[in-house]
């Protein structure tokens, strides 16, 4: 005789709904199709998404512990703006993270499949390095720390990582970047990389610190206009329910700009 469905159950089918709602929305805020300031509501939610009330409170407030939105009493919630601040703390802890995870990927290089998984991502460098895009450089990162972060063999960095990868501070950044960029982003990737395969867990750290440091310094010169139409696209005006339930369509893949001559 089949088991009857228990609170619990419905408890766990309620949550993998509300993380899927969760992932929708971090993903589009992380592309842009949510600006910044932007109003999303559980009506909205539930329209959009078609997910219970229940679901839809739960994501946003994931999304608000996640520091990507922020709640408003009796109005859901708005996107949340972000600062250059936020970007060098977001970067300064993700230095952290990254140089212990290479450090730890290095001292466990010889480990079953560890050289394997390097020499795969040193191959998505040089493929990128021939064809430089910005599609491919998001690729290419995420299999950077992808590999890097598995390497380490720690866990709760593993998972850090899946949750930081989509993230719109990462995301718009690389989009950004133009073909001479990329290639310098590559070459950053491939000396970490090389690093770990030679088994130097101090070098392997620093060069992973310094790619990071790069990475804010970079940000932090961008022109206050360029920072905003990066990080914080404006807002879209939903005038009604039907234009609210709509499906955005994310815009094409663009090709990495080229860079400006001197």
């Amino acid at each position: 005789m089949a088991r009857r469905p228990t609170n619990e159950d419905n408890e766990v089918i309620r949550q993998t709904v509300a993380d899927l709602a969760y992932d929708a929305i971090a993903e589009r805020i992380a592309s842009g199709v949510y600006g910044a300031s932007e109003r999303i509501t559980e009506a909205r939610i539930v329209e959009e998404f078609k997910v219970s009330r229940g679901a839809a409170r739960e994501a946003l407030s994931k999304l608000s512990a996640d520091g990507l939105v922020e709640l408003e009493i009796y109005k859901g919630a708005v996107v949340r703006a972000l600062s250059r601040k936020d970007l060098a703390d977001f970067l300064e802890v993700r230095g952290v993270f990254e140089a212990f995870a290479a450090q730890r990927a290095a001292e466990r290089i010889n480990e079953v499949g560890s050289r394997e998984a390097v020499h795969a991502a040193l191959e998505q460098c040089a493929l990128l390095e021939a064809n430089p895009t910005t599609d491919g450089m998001i690729e290419n990162d995420t299999q950077f720390h992808t590999v890097i972060m598995e390497l380490s063999g720690n866990l709760i960095l593993a998972a850090e990582w899946r949750r930081l990868r989509r993230s719109r501070y990462r995301i718009r950044f690389i989009q950004s970047l133009n073909e001479t960029e990329i290639r310098e982003s590559v070459e950053q990737h491939r000396r970490v990389l090389h690093a770990i395969l030679d088994g130097e867990p101090d070098l392997a750290a620093a060069l992973a610190s310094k790619h990071l440091r790069m990475m804010n310094s970079r940000i932090q010169r961008l022109p206050s206009d360029e920072f905003e139409r990066l990080f914080n696209p404006p807002a879209r005006k939903v005038e009604n329910k039907s234009s609210e339930g709509s499906k955005d369509v994310p815009a094409k893949p663009k090709k990495a700009r080229q860079a400006k001559s001197t």
